[in-house]
């Protein structure tokens, strides 16, 4: 069993019905994209241990089902059948990468054009802007969890 599945584990079933409580224990993931100077994606996405998320879109995406959104603040609800099922994908391709293991940061000040991403899981931050190993099955796990929510717009 990996880490990430033994923390669900150990917040899930709280009166007989399984739900993610006792903040501080797994802790909220977190996604983000920063800004380029071209026409990149920014946004940044928490996944709170309740399984409410929260998605702060500054430059929408361009294409799959989030291109629909424009910039703002948005909301969304994970039931905890779907929570298990992405937090095991995740858990998967975290294991696979060895985020544990990886440094908190990859980057190079004197490039100047590229967008950092920045990714959260389990306390662990890492900041991957150049240089660093090849997240990208990392972050498509992150980008179906993305898909994957009914997001409703907030002021």
């Amino acid at each position: 069993m990996h880490r990430m599945e033994r923390l669900l584990n150990k917040s899930m079933a709280v009166n007989g019905t399984a739900q993610m409580t006792s903040p501080g224990r797994m802790g909220p993931i977190h996604f983000e994209k920063t800004a380029c100077f071209g026409r990149c994606t920014a946004f940044q996405f928490t996944w709170n241990e309740d399984n409410t998320t929260d998605l702060k879109i500054t430059r929408p995406f361009l294409d799959g089902p989030l291109s629909t959104l424009e910039s703002g603040k948005y909301q969304g609800q994970l039931s905890t059948k779907l929570a298990r099922k992405l937090l095991q994908s995740l858990d998967a391709e975290a294991t696979a990468c060895g985020y544990e293991t990886l440094a908190n940061e990859y980057d190079n000040p004197r490039v100047t054009d590229l967008p950092s991403t920045i990714t959260e899981i389990g306390g662990k931050r890492v900041q991957n802007r150049y240089g660093g190993p090849n997240l990208n099955k990392l972050y498509s796990a992150f980008q179906e969890i993305l898909d994957q929510i009914e997001w409703a717009p907030i002021d």
